[in-house]
Formats: structure tokens, C-alpha cells, sequence
């Protein structure tokens, strides 16, 4: 037998190695221990930041809603009460006295041929201009 197990018998090689089994049960317990607070602390910290940013975007949500204008329509016919806006083109101003019914189908079709021509010759005026 050599000279460390002489004095240590059957029953202390069982009280030692019961001792090695709850030290290491211990530091297993201690390293859960340690692991579960840290998943709870970040959960914690992951439900207050949703809570908190929830909150934060409803409050930004209602006082965007509140300072924007809903009732006004984004159309602008629909926001002149059904009056079109005075258009700019005069292609459109055609269009547009032709839906009021002020000009013919006739009349219509003859000035927007002669406004396309005038747009035309405009176009090639300016292509002229640039060669």
C-alpha cells in the first residue's frame, strides 16, 4: 500500500469523497444560481425597455395624430369642396372645361389638337436650339 492510503481507511476515502461530491454540487448550485439572475435581469431589463419604448411610440402615435390636419382630405379637388384647383397647363385648363361642360367634344378635340401642335413645335424649336 503506499504511504497516503495507510492512514486514511475505508470510511475516510468515503467521507472524503462525499465531501468532493457536495463542494462540487455547491459550486454547481452557486454557477446556476449566478446564470438564472443574469436571465432574469436581462428579462428584466428587455420588458422595461418594450414597455418603455411601447409607451414612448403610443405617445409620439397620438401626438402625431393629434398635430396632423386628418379632416383635411389629400386630394385637391376634394379639399376645394369639389372645385378643382386653377391648373397651370393649358392642356389642362382645356381638360378641365371640358368636364365642366363649357366646351363640345368638337371644340375639345380641335384646341387640344392645336395646344399638342403649339407643344410639338415647341419641342422642336428647342431640339433645333440644341443642335
Amino acid at each position: 500500500m503506499p504511504s497516503t492510503d495507510r492512514g486514511v481507511g475505508t470510511l475516510g476515502k468515503l467521507v472524503l469523497g462525499t465531501v468532493v461530491v457536495v463542494a462540487a454540487l455547491v459550486v454547481a448550485t452557486v454557477v446556476l444560481a449566478f446564470l438564472q439572475n443574469l436571465l432574469a435581469a436581462l428579462l428584466g431589463l428587455l420588458v422595461t425597455v418594450l414597455l418603455f419604448g411601447g409607451g414612448a411610440y403610443l405617445v409620439y402615435r397620438l401626438v402625431s395624430l393629434i398635430a396632423s390636419d386628418e379632416t383635411e382630405p389629400e386630394d385637391p379637388i376634394e379639399s376645394a369642396g369639389g372645385a378643382t384647383t386653377e391648373p397651370t397647363d393649358s392642356v389642362d385648363r382645356l381638360t378641365e372645361r371640358y368636364k365642366r361642360g363649357e366646351l363640345t367634344d368638337e371644340e375639345f378635340e380641335r384646341r387640344l389638337e392645336a395646344e399638342m401642335s403649339d407643344i410639338d413645335q415647341e419641342v422642336a424649336d428647342l431640339e433645333a436650339e440644341l443642335e
